[in-house]
This record gives structure tokens, C-alpha cells and sequence, in this order.
């Protein structure tokens, strides 16, 4: 995750949700989340619903993506 400015945010909480299941990941020191995902055991492409739920610095933000497990 990137701020308006295009600078790093570290140790941000945000969720992941495919097939009804939420993941729950911090963002490192290069603003990158890692979610382990269990769930999704057959092959083929997935849609989720990335979100950050705001903080006093940052507002809420959501973003639709594609999980492919090949």
C-alpha cells in the first residue's frame, strides 16, 4: 500500500475476502501484504475483496482482485 504521494505504509490491517472466508494480513516495510489462504483448493481463478478500513491518516479503501490457482 501506497499513500496519495506514493510513499510506503508499513504495518497497515487489511482483510482479504474470497468465497465468504476473510483473511486478515499487516502490511511489511516495503507495504506489501502475505494472506495464507486455505480455502481455495480448486484449480481455476477467483474474485476477492481487498479492503482497509481507514485510520485517522487514511481513508477506507477497497479494491476487487483476481486469485488464480493454477
Amino acid at each position: 500500500m501506497k499513500n496519495s504521494k506514493g510513499k510506503i505504509i508499513k504495518k497497515l490491517k487489511v482483510t482479504l475476502k474470497v468465497n465468504g472466508k476473510t483473511y486478515v494480513a499487516k502490511t511489511n516495510s516495503k507495504g506489501k501484504a502475505t494472506f495464507k489462504i486455505t480455502k481455495l483448493s480448486k484449480k481455476g481463478t477467483f474474485k476477492g475483496k481487498l479492503t482497509f478500513n481507514g485510520n485517522t491518516l487514511y481513508k477506507k479503501a477497497t479494491k476487487t482482485v483476481k486469485i488464480k490457482i493454477k
